[in-house]
């Protein structure tokens, strides 16, 4: 990752420790020399490495969230106290976020954006949201009857709460722009995906990125 010219997220560890995070953007933020398979390697550093708030799991296997409007001014304060270079976090709305109850998903983000729209340090650190979506909504087995377009990893949101969701990102976002909605003439299209789920990145003010899992 320090050799990369793309952002690239560390998330928390499953046991929520945020400083583990950290350190992880720190190594890739500055420059490496390793040997990768027989090969001297030599990486500069990535000024885009970020954080991604994924929540945690106790030691009774309890899922612990760390979307809330402490947790992000924990973080803030944590960036502060590190020479690092732009400071970013994207929001994970599902895993130990949701307990993988996928609709939740929708709650959580709209708190993230009433968190962020609350506090101008906030407004600049958090730069987006992970929501777990695919074509249908929930999750099923490997079988011999399985259902075209919906997950077999986890639970995800279909594609309607997904295009309505995507709306109020971008009508919360930046109040200033113009909403983008079907009525303006404006819709979004349902890709051809042939995969077992899609990660949906939500950047501000309105970008969209597919993660293929």
């Amino acid at each position: 990752s320090s050799g990369m010219d793309v952002p690239v997220g560390m998330k928390n560890p499953t046991s929520g420790d945020l400083s583990v995070m950290l350190n992880s953007v720190t190594a890739a933020q500055h420059p490496h020399h390793f040997i990768y398979r027989g090969c001297d390697v030599e990486t500069s550093g990535n000024d885009l490495a970020h954080t991604i708030l994924r929540g945690g799991v106790n030691q009774y296997g309890q899922a612990i969230p760390n979307y809330h409007y402490e947790d992000l001014i924990r973080l803030y304060n944590l960036y502060s106290q590190k020479d690092l270079k732009n400071p970013a976090v994207i929001i994970d709305a599902n895993h130990s976020n949701s307990n993988k109850k996928y609709k939740e998903q929708i709650r959580i983000v709209n708190e993230v954006l009433h968190s962020r729209n609350c506090n101008p340090e906030l407004h600049k650190l958090v730069k987006g949201v992970m929501i777990e979506s695919y074509l249908l909504e929930g999750r099923q087995d490997i079988s011999d009857h399985m259902t075209p377009g919906c997950s077999i990893t986890d639970p995800c949101l279909g594609w309607e709460d997904t295009e309505r969701l995507i709306y109020e990102i971008a009508e919360s976002a930046d109040k200033n722009n113009p909403i983008y909605h079907p009525k303006n003439g404006i819709t979004l299209k349902i890709p051809t995906i042939t995969a077992t789920s899609v990660s949906l990145i939500m950047t501000f003010p309105g970008l969209i990125h597919l993660k293929i899992i």
